[in-house]
């Protein structure tokens, strides 16, 4: 069969799209507003009184896990008038506003405020900062901004299934580091980096060493992607692993809509979740974390996190950028999608279809979770 009767071709979405305020402004509120989003793992909040801070899109997230062992999200806005109540992450026995110092339990509950006798005679939305809906599934955590049809486990229910199946030590896996990187590039060209692997060998030499890209493949669901490949040689250009019975043999990778991906390596059990998220129109901030049993990491893990996030990361942020630079040239109206139904290592199938969901959910037509 000739190449030119294997593939077939599907516009992406327009290079305005990329970039524009207007259309940025419009996924905030239809898809980072109203779909679940993934923040982070319960082991990163370790403690009774542990917290996290975190940005989806312009709205300040605070999760933290209670004294009573309650893993809760709220806005990270005090509700007097509206200051950021806490920075970065931590561990405390409550939340007091730097402003006017407000403070609150870790319930959310109003605690005591300077100049008010009693909390209760304040109105009701002043005692209380805004929760978020929460799901905690597998220890992985997610928010949703805003209420809608609950589909999560119709949605994502067999990814948890499969990556079960595939990492046998997920209850023992546990935070181990983050890699943070910001990006000059739309959120969504960073998502259709990752649903390919068309740009593996020409850009990515030591990955195209640690696993056999054409034999790469994968199984589109509606709201997840599963890929796989085989692993190439344990003594490869990206790191050195060793093989026993519990080891990984092969790369998986899986992405849920709309912006994270969990991937597991070749060789010890590990796990690297990976979530994109917008800064702006033309600009982007990718967290990895990094998974290992018990959080112990060996020189093995070290190494894995080495050519990780400061090889691969940087290699994929170049395209990243320079892709966006050409998205906002004039250049094209669009680009092109190379959908191979026979060769997965070269088809962009996955993007097509990401493309699709976007769009239908700009439309209100796309998912209802």
């Amino acid at each position: 069969m000739s190449e030119i009767n294997q593939a077939r071709y599907v516009p992406t979405l327009s290079a305005n799209d990329y970039y524009c305020s207007s259309r940025y402004s419009d996924e905030l509120n239809a898809i980072f507003n109203k779909q679940w989003i993934y923040v982070l793992h319960a082991s990163q909040l370790p403690d009774k009184g542990s917290f996290e801070t975190f940005n989806i899109g312009d709205k300040p997230i605070l999760i933290s896990r209670g004294a009573d062992d309650v893993i809760r999200a709220f806005y990270n806005v005090c509700v007097h008038r509206g200051h950021i109540l806490v920075q970065g992450s931590g561990k405390a026995t409550h939340f007091t506003c730097p402003y006017h110092a407000w403070t609150y339990h870790f319930d959310g509950r109003l605690r005591g405020a300077p100049g008010v006798a009693n909390v209760g005679d304040l109105p009701k939305c002043n005692q209380q900062l805004v929760s978020v809906e929460t799901k905690v599934t597998n220890g992985f955590i997610f928010v949703r901004l805003e209420p809608g049809e609950d589909d999560f486990e119709k949605n994502y229910g067999r990814f948890f299934d499969e990556l079960r199946d595939r990492l046998p030590a997920l209850n023992r896996l546990h935070f181990a580091k983050r890699f943070v990187a910001e990006v000059d590039g739309n959120w969504k060209i960073m998502v259709e980096n990752y649903l390919e692997c068309y740009h593996c060998i020409p850009t990515h030499e030591a990955l195209s060493d640690l696993m056999c890209i054409k034999d790469y493949r994968f199984q589109q669901s509606e709201y997840y992607l599963s890929t796989w490949a085989p692993a190439g040689r344990p003594d490869n250009k990206a790191y050195t692993y060793t093989l026993n019975e519990d080891s990984q043999r092969a790369f998986s990778g899986w992405w849920l809509w709309p912006n994270t991906t969990f991937n597991i390596f070749p060789g010890q059990q590990n796990l690297l979740v990976f979530h994109m998220l917008p800064l702006s129109s033309e600009r982007s901030i990718g967290y990895c974390d990094y998974f290992f049993i018990d959080g112990k990491v060996d020189a093995e893990a070290g190494a894995l996190m080495e050519w990780e996030g400061n090889v691969l990361e940087k290699e994929d942020n170049d395209l990243i950028v320079s892709a966006h630079k050409g998205m906002k040239s004039n250049a094209i109206r669009n680009g092109v999608f190379v959908i191979d139904g026979v060769r997965q290592y070269l088809s962009e199938g996955p993007l097509a279809h990401f493309n699709e969901l976007v769009q239908r959910t700009l439309d209100g037509t796309g998912p209802k979770n």
